[in-house]
């Protein structure tokens, strides 16, 4: 699997540098881009290229699955990934880009069976977060598929918007479950020494009530019942995370001097912090990201880039020998900045009374923010790839001797 994982560094690479130019537009806007398909070139090649192919290519090597019919849905991924970037970059959500992203639904569909079968009867924690990333895959792919047939019932934009939210949080959170479950497998792989009682306590308590929170992403979906039980789903997630923020800060501790080890304090610290975040949404403040973009991607940053990413990375690179810790500092570092920016350009949200420079100084701390974690990116790239050319200069000693 080491080409598809080196693969899906590059897509994240791109996505990020893309993304970075969207930081920088907020502070300048500039000409030859249309914000809302690079926004979606954003978020889908992050989704697909970095966060679908990294953690189905783990999945597979975890459980052996590494025939050519895996290979085949892997390259398949990749495909998608990268046409759905050029389409969306180009078009937007134009009937294209619809159509090329909707195949992911069916080649997802092979990948979550084949984890599914491989994984049969397996008690080990790791597979059992992983089947159960698998099972917030299929809601994900039931809220895409509820939303197509909204359309074509012409139903009201707030259910269609209900659904399309379904499908992002449930998607964001088979990332979330897969992740943790592909950390414990690395982990033991390192002899770290991890808490797996408090873990599997994580898993019983959030399967459960992590779906119910995405009506809180709508204008709207914090009212009436639905959005009452979102919200006390949303405060009752709190106990969870903290018990594997736990978890992983013990590992951390437990590790030898090193990367490591301060990468999973750092995923305990951005774990925790989702869940305060999540929390304070249950509790209000998600009415507000709502209507700021800057408070939602604070959020959402810190779940799918301070958390999955990282864990996504530290297992990627645990597999193919890279080094850590200079990228992890980078972009720990970078993202710390990048929240801070983000949180004053949201605050006239709370209706604060602000010189107009505060939120504009925010979004320029935000864009060298983003700057820091692609230097990090960048930092774990390089990484990974002279680990590629080390492994094959060993490969040709093996079988020609010293040149």
């Amino acid at each position: 699997m080491p080409f598809f994982l080196r693969t899906s560094i590059g897509f994240y690479l791109l996505a990020t540098a893309l993304g970075l130019v969207l930081r920088i537009f907020f502070v300048a806007p500039f000409g030859h881009l249309v914000f809302a398909n690079a926004l979606h070139a954003h978020s889908h090649t992050l989704y697909f290229g970095w966060g679908a192919l990294g953690i189905f290519a783990l999945a597979f090597r975890r459980l052996g699955a590494e025939g050519r019919a895996s290979k085949a849905v892997l390259g398949a991924i990749a495909a998608i990934a990268a046409a759905t970037f050029v389409s969306f970059l180009l078009s937007g959500y134009s009937p294209p880009s619809i159509a090329i992203s909707s195949l992911s639904l069916g080649v997802w569909g092979w990948a979550a069976a084949t984890i599914w079968r491989r994984s049969r009867g397996s008690t080990d924690l790791d597979v059992s977060f992983l089947r159960a990333g698998i099972v917030y895959l299929v809601l994900a792919s039931l809220g895409a598929l509820t939303r197509v047939a909204l359309i074509a019932l012409q139903a009201p934009t707030f259910y269609k918007s209900l659904a399309v939210f379904a499908f992002l949080h449930d998607f964001a959170w088979f990332f979330v479950l897969s992740v943790v479950g592909l950390l414990i497998e690395r982990a033991r792989a390192h002899g770290l020494h991890l808490d797996e009682r408090l873990l599997r306590w994580q898993l019983r308590l959030s399967v459960p009530l992590a779906w119910l929170t995405f009506p809180l992403g709508v204008a709207g979906g914090a009212n009436g019942l639905l959005g009452t039980i979102a919200s006390v789903a949303a405060i009752a997630l709190v106990v969870p995370a903290g018990l594997g923020a736990t978890a992983l800060w013990r590992a951390g501790a437990s590790a030898p001097r090193g990367g490591l080890g301060a990468a999973f304090r750092w995923l305990a610290i951005w774990l925790a912090l989702e869940a305060v975040l999540s929390a304070a949404g249950g509790l209000g403040l998600a009415g507000l990201a709502v209507h700021s973009r800057h408070l939602a991607i604070l959020y959402l940053h810190v779940l799918l880039l301070g958390f999955v990413t990282l864990g996504l990375m530290v297992s990627t690179l645990s597999v193919l020998g890279g080094p850590l810790s200079a990228g992890s500092w980078l972009h720990n570092g970078g993202l710390s900045i990048m929240a801070l920016g983000l949180a004053a350009a949201g605050l006239p949200a709370f209706g604060l009374e602000l010189a107009p420079l505060v939120p504009r100084l925010g979004l320029i701390v935000a864009a060298f923010g983003g700057a820091v974690v692609i230097a990090g990116g960048i930092a774990w790239s390089v990484g990974a790839w002279r680990s590629a050319a080390k492994g094959e200069e060993r490969a040709s000693l093996a079988l020609h001797g010293p040149l």
